[in-house]
């Protein structure tokens, strides 16, 4: 029997962001055109300047997101996780290759993204739905599960201006989440919630990705959420894919990115005592001599894992 082909939610090929150091984007007409000139009359007087340095956020991206996949994007600070994200987004526009999305996408960048301040949670609410071309009904429809989601009911007709970042977050997340969007993109946004919250956010999440079929790529620090919700992880160094594949293997290699990850199995102890003893009747030396690690083979250990540890002591 053929294998059922799975359908493309989003799709890099050979994508690239370059930036230039030193200059911001969006200049007047009056900075391009001495740019220009100066670029092609380095010589001119007052007109010169050094040739600007180029720098890869992305580079020579190629990957595949299925429909109803959720993928973590984990990797260092730098590492191009936010840069990514934004391209898929069309925030920003690449400089090379091209990105093919396959339906509505909400994201949620950073706390609050989209949100005016002097509007109430009902009317961001609203406006955030238009965005993604929502209509009106549509909204109306889905506006009740949103505010129940949020727990903000009795704050919903308060200017966000006023919410606190938690507040922001749980308003933020539940439009997203519940909005008519096949793909939906989150960027450490429950960094800032309390950790029921965080819990409620990720059943969601879950609940979205199996039973909807909503893509999700989330990117977060934390590896107890990537572990918990994502079927499928990617690790950025330095702009590029350097790992693809299974979640705890992911895990690992961020953990160990640039170290020897070969897993020591044999350790050995100088003479050192309990650091602590809590009477004199327990005032027994304990010497531990070495450990050995065995049962695996790599230096991450996922919960199904029985490690086995040998320890020589006197």
């Amino acid at each position: 029997m053929a294998e059922e082909k799975r359908e493309i939610a989003v799709k890099f090929t050979g994508v690239g962001k370059k930036y230039t150091l030193g200059e911001i984007q969006g200049r007047t007409m009056r900075e391009e055109l001495r740019g220009f000139f100066a670029a092609r009359h380095p010589s001119a007087g007052g007109f010169a300047r050094e040739q600007p340095k180029e720098f890869y956020a992305l580079r020579n991206i190629d990957l595949t997101v299925y429909k109803g996949e959720t993928l973590g994007i984990i990797g260092r600070n730098g590492a191009g996780k936010s840069t990514l994200l934004k391209l898929m987004s069309r925030i920003t526009t690449p400089s090379e290759g091209e990105i093919d999305v396959h339906g509505r996408v909400a994201s949620m960048l950073e706390v609050g993204t989209g949100f005016h301040g002097d509007m109430t949670g009902r009317e961001n609410i609203y406006i955030n739905g238009a965005i993604m071309g929502m209509s009106r009904s549509e909204i109306r429809a889905k506006i009740d599960e949103i505010i129940d989601f949020s727990g903000l009911q009795d704050f919903i007709d308060t200017p966000v201006k006023r919410y606190s970042s938690g507040m922001y977050v749980k308003l933020g997340f539940a439009v997203a989440a519940h909005l008519e969007s096949e793909i939906l993109v989150m960027d450490e946004v429950l960094a800032v919630g309390d950790v029921k919250y965080q819990q409620k956010c990720l059943e969601k999440m879950q609940s979205l990705a199996r039973q909807n079929g909503k893509t999700v790529l989330y990117v977060s620090h934390n590896m107890n959420t990537i572990r918990s919700l994502c079927d499928r992880c990617i690790v950025l160094s330095q702009g590029q894919i350097v790992f693809d594949g299974s979640v705890e293997k992911a895990v690992g290699h961020y953990l160990y990115l640039g170290e020897d990850r070969e897993l020591k199995t044999e350790y050995t102890y100088g003479e050192k005592s309990r650091p602590y003893v809590a009477t004199e009747q327990q005032a027994k030396d304990f010497h531990l001599k070495s450990l050995r690690v065995s049962g695996c083979d790599d230096p991450v250990f996922h919960e199904k894992d029985r490690p086995h540890l040998t320890l020589r002591c006197d």
